[in-house]
């Protein structure tokens, strides 16, 4: 499959959802093409023009224009893919040929997530603009409340790159209970 990419420094989970800015025109053209070309791919920017070998199928799922008239959209991402190769086109917008990972599946009730997903309905609640990104909220599912840790702590790219692989879940739960502390108490209104 052949798909446009966009280099971000964005690291996006399936089921994750994040807003991004357009205004180069190279990437208004791929918005405005998305449907015909199935969506696009976010690619970690790692810098020197390289990008990273999987990133993050997205369909957009809103869009709006802000003061300036700058295109803004809201992306969620429906599943992971590893970059086969990259070219150019003429405008310079990169395509490239991708193939679907396999991430996840899914994971309900899994006692070590508790603390996790206590933190995590705590942080939403706390923070309007998780709330309005997400629409819909998989509290009860470990596997999408790891995810947007992932996602949301800030975690150098390098070392939240090993998420992305299949059987990275077990790893992810503990990673997320040592850098969150373990069973600390969620904070109460």
């Amino acid at each position: 499959m052949n798909i446009p990419i966009f280099p971000l420094p964005v690291y996006l989970l399936p089921g994750g959802i994040t807003q991004l800015r357009i205004f180069e025109q190279r990437y208004l053209n791929m918005v405005k093409n998305a449907n015909k070309t199935n969506g696009f791919v976010i690619s970690y920017a790692l810098g020197h023009g390289k990008i990273s070998k999987w990133g993050s199928w997205v369909d957009i799922i809103d869009f709006d224009s802000d003061e300036q008239g700058l295109l803004n959209i809201i992306v969620k991402c429906k599943r992971l893919v590893t970059i086969l190769a990259t070219a150019k086109q003429q405008d310079n917008l990169l395509y490239g040929t991708v193939t679907p990972m396999e991430h996840w599946g899914e994971y309900v009730g899994r006692e070590e997530c508790d603390f996790l997903q206590r933190q995590l309905r705590w942080l939403f609640d706390e923070y309007q603009e998780l709330k309005q990104l997400y629409q819909t909220c998989y509290f009860e599912r470990a596997d999408w409340v790891c995810a947007r840790w992932l996602e949301l702590l800030p975690v150098k790219f390098e070392d939240k790159s090993f998420f992305a692989h299949k059987d990275s879940f077990s790893t992810a739960v503990a990673f997320l209970n040592v850098i969150l502390g373990g069973e600390k108490k969620v904070p109460t209104k």
